[in-house]
């Protein structure tokens, strides 16, 4: 299998690196100590070797190895202009049958993490790459015919590959990413990528409404194991034990294993995460959730919100159906900030009759309101990105965490 795939990038004789992130500086040092004979050529306007006409850098090589954050509809570059490829397309070819790959607009993290997690505690081989662990050219060294790899696949990952893994899960699938793609059929397509290329022999796990041409839909499943969630753990969405409890039955994994499993297993960062009790009140960190989807499932499993606050970068992406819901939901405070916390407030304004409607400059001044209303759970989970305000989601979150912990109780 590595040799194989050595021996395909051998073929070049000069290979670019589009993007030189984590995933790029991961194949770069793979190519330093395999592909000694190719010249390696890095495209990115942030590195030294570059200036404001880095593009024209990809006339120069044979192959593109694409970092997947990098849109080329945003750049205007046709993808059949160059031979492009990606460390995940390479990984899907020459290590297909290893591979449990994961992808959804929510929660794959969390569940690639209880896979591996299961199969570590069944004593089986498995590492965990993709867009959460070990970037994908670093694992190959470690890798033997025993090892499965669990893959967390975005739709940016998935963008173009023409392979798919052996097992492959689909967790859910919202609009989203509209500032990355076309339309919100290219990014469905895209995901579809995790099981479009699949063998009869294949085996793919989804949990979507509708039902797909193959594969096992888990969709209407009852949970066969009852098992009690406490906020300072954190939760485990229904969909992601459905799809569980399929897998678990696939593999061959036994249920006390799978049981120990969860029951074990505390909430990554960011996702319905405890703070702290602040005047015996709860403050739940959920700035994983970027679209409406996601925040109404967390306000569905914790139940108790009094005080909810969201908002941030706006994508374009339709807030009806929250709108809808919170007019309908027992939640009593709507602490709104940022562009999409704006337009929100506004769509509430008009229709809200027994709540009451807070719009804040900032998350500071969010989390300070808040303080000062709340009688029960207080939720960050903004309904939006925060690419407008902060690097990414993580910081947006640990920036409420800190917040959180300065207040007086």
């Amino acid at each position: 299998m590595l040799q194989n795939l050595i021996s395909e990038l051998r073929q070049y004789s000069v290979i670019g690196i589009f993007g030189f992130g984590v995933e790029g500086k991961s194949f770069y040092n793979f190519a330093q100590k395999y592909l000694n004979n190719t010249k390696i050529v890095i495209i990115d306007k942030n590195h030294p070797s570059c200036d404001e006409n880095y593009l024209k850098k990809l006339d120069e090589v044979e192959l593109v190895i694409k970092s997947p954050g990098i849109s080329l509809f945003n750049l205007g570059i046709d993808y059949k202009s160059y031979n492009f490829s990606s460390a995940t397309e390479l990984l899907l070819k020459h290590f297909k049958k290893h591979i449990i790959g994961v992808t959804g607009t929510k929660g794959k993290s969390t569940l690639v993490t209880l896979i591996d997690s299961l199969l570590k505690n069944a004593e089986q081989k498995s590492v965990l790459c993709g867009n959460i662990g070990i970037p994908v050219f670093d694992i190959l060294d470690t890798l033997d015919k025993e090892t499965k790899i669990v893959m967390e696949l975005s739709s940016h990952q998935l963008f173009h590959v023409n392979d798919s893994p052996y097992i492959a899960i689909l967790t859910n699938l919202f609009e989203e990413h509209l500032d990355y793609y076309k339309d919100v059929q290219e990014y469905y397509e895209a995901k579809s990528n995790i099981f479009t290329h699949q063998s009869k022999d294949d085996i793919f796990i989804y949990n979507l409404e509708q039902t797909l041409p193959h594969g096992f839909n888990v969709y209407e499943n009852g949970l066969r194991y009852k098992i009690k969630f406490s906020l300072q753990n954190g939760f485990i969405h229904k969909a992601t034990l459905q799809i569980l409890e399929k897998l678990i039955d696939i593999l061959g994994i036994d249920e006390r294993v799978y049981l120990q499993t969860i029951q074990a297993f505390k909430t990554l960062p960011h996702r319905l995460e405890f703070v702290q009790n602040i005047k015996g009140i709860p403050y739940i960190n959920d700035s994983i959730s970027t679209i409406p989807e996601s925040t109404i499932e967390a306000i569905k499993i914790l139940k108790d919100v009094d005080t909810l606050i969201l908002g941030g970068n706006d994508r374009g992406v339709s807030y009806n159906v929250l709108v809808d819901f919170l007019l309908n939901s027992s939640i009593e405070n709507i602490i709104l900030f940022s562009d999409t916390g704006k337009n929100i407030y506004d769509a509430l304004y008009v229709k809200v009759k027994h709540k009451k409607l807070f719009l804040q400059n900032n998350l500071q001044e969010c989390v300070k309101k808040a303080y000062n209303i709340s009688r029960n759970i207080v939720l960050f989970s903004p309904a939006a990105s925060s690419f407008n305000e902060y690097k990414n989601f993580m910081e947006r979150g640990d920036e409420f965490k800190s917040l959180v912990n300065e207040l007086k109780g």
